[in-house]
């Protein structure tokens, strides 16, 4: 069984003009739309299958400052608060509950650097607290003394994959955005040099402005326009247990070897604590060098794999690039398999910590494709090469997350020139001035 997903009924007809035409209908295409109209912005979101079909509803739906990268902090926050007001604005239940978040760990190492995280993030306002061999082990273990510490917030929490970001668009679209499903962009459009619109499977749509925000997808469209965006797609795998699980604790803990939330309506999410494969594929040629960095602090949880998945990413690069053929048609939904041996592996190490929550508690599983930077944090920002492009995409995991601050943003800088948070960090200029990308800066 595939994690499921809301279906939504949308438009059938293009628009003939916008003021923004956003590519991808995924949590950042979809927020930055809805953000955008609340500007007094003419928008439309069109989307190649089906609204968040991909990643935007196959994450494990966790809302957090907890852990975030330094450099995307304010975003995060600005995320977690939107969060927690969007069900009451858009008169749905998107699924957001505020429970806190809790990170555990047998690493003096990793403790460390979660106490450095915690000192930044008090100075920010990020209300969190450091948890001590005896608080973690009598709230997040069942029996015995795995942890020898941990961290918590207090405001973080989840939301539901499967239904937000579909009842965002439903709700945009009853606001006047355009919202068009199977619908895949293929190229921009220009006249006498300059953006004019773009041309989908369906006709051309003017606009003034674009925003690529087509997640695993972006790199391959920015690479027909001569846009450097240094992406490589890790392949991740997550499940639901059985409804008959309970465990002692509310809200998601995130583990050396596993992480869990609750699901409302019963079950829990469960999945490896950071691990996937990354295929070798035409990109990590392209761009390798630049991950060096990321690599090498995630070499234990990342597997490399040179397959078919290499000669079929570079079919579609030759018959976009040089034949006519439009790879997102032929790619409505990336649906990749669960990797199950690490899904078996996850209750296998949950179990050591909470005994009966072992593999014959498995529900259901499901895969995705996380598109990542070298740098481990997205892009918000306008394209100097072409001007009128923005993008919104690379969020490396955090994108259902930070979708709801990133959007926001991003439709400031469009409609105001400006941001009401610092966006600096996250500028496609970055991957033209040649400097050392680094993951994880904590300053």
């Amino acid at each position: 069984m595939k994690q499921p997903l809301m279906m939504i009924e949308t438009d059938t007809q293009l628009p003939s003009r916008l003021d923004v035409a956003v590519i991808g209908g995924g949590a950042a295409g979809v927020v930055t739309a809805y953000e955008l109209s609340k500007l007094g912005k003419r928008v439309g979101v069109f989307e190649k299958g089906r609204i968040a079909a991909e990643q935007s509803s196959r994450n494990w739906g966790w809302c957090r400052t907890l852990g975030r990268d330094l450099r995307e902090l304010g975003m995060a926050r600005l995320s977690v608060r939107r969060w927690s007001e969007l069900s009451a604005e858009i008169g749905a239940d998107v699924g957001f509950r505020e429970t806190g978040i809790t990170f555990v760990t047998r690493s003096e190492a990793e403790l460390a650097g979660w106490q450095e995280w915690f000192e930044f993030a008090q100075r920010c306002g990020v209300a969190a607290e450091m948890l001590s061999k005896e608080q973690a082990n009598k709230v997040y273990a069942a029996s015995g003394e795995p942890w020898i510490g941990g961290v918590r917030t207090f405001h973080d929490g989840y939301a539901d994959p499967s239904c937000a970001i579909p009842l965002l668009a439903r709700h945009a679209a009853a606001e006047g955005v355009a919202v068009l499903q199977n619908c895949a962009v293929n190229d921009l459009y220009f006249e006498a040099g300059r953006l004019a619109g773009i041309e989908t499977e369906r006709g051309m749509v003017r606009a003034d402005c674009v925003v690529i925000a087509a997640g695993a997808w972006s790199s391959l469209f920015c690479l027909k326009q001569k846009i450097v965006l240094p992406t490589l797609n890790v392949y991740s795998s997550a499940s639901k247990t059985r409804d008959a699980v309970q465990l002692p604790f509310q809200g998601p803990l995130k583990a050396p070897q596993f992480a869990v939330r609750e699901k409302v309506g019963g079950g829990y999410i469960l999945a490896k604590s950071g691990r996937g494969t990354v295929h070798i594929v035409p990109n990590s040629l392209r761009y390798g060098l630049r991950f060096k960095g990321l690599l090498a602090s995630r070499r234990k949880n990342i597997a490399l794999r040179l397959d078919g998945e290499f000669f079929r990413q570079l079919w579609d690069e030759i018959g976009y690039l040089y034949l006519g053929r439009s790879p997102f048609v032929k790619n409505r939904v990336l649906d990749p398999d669960p990797d199950m041996s690490l899904v078996r592996s996850a209750y296998e190490e949950a179990q050591r910590v909470f005994p009966g929550l072992g593999p014959d508690m498995l529900d259901y599983a499901w895969g995705g494709a996380i598109d990542n930077t070298p740098d481990g944090i997205p892009v918000v920002s306008a394209c100097d090469k072409v001007p009128g492009v923005y993008l919104c995409t690379g969020f490396s995991g955090h994108g259902f997350s930070s979708s709801m601050g990133a959007g926001r943003m991003l439709a400031q800088l469009i409609a105001r020139g400006q941001s009401s948070e610092d966006l600096q960090y996250l500028s496609h200029r970055r991957f033209l001035s040649g400097e050392k990308l680094e993951p994880n800066i904590i300053y």
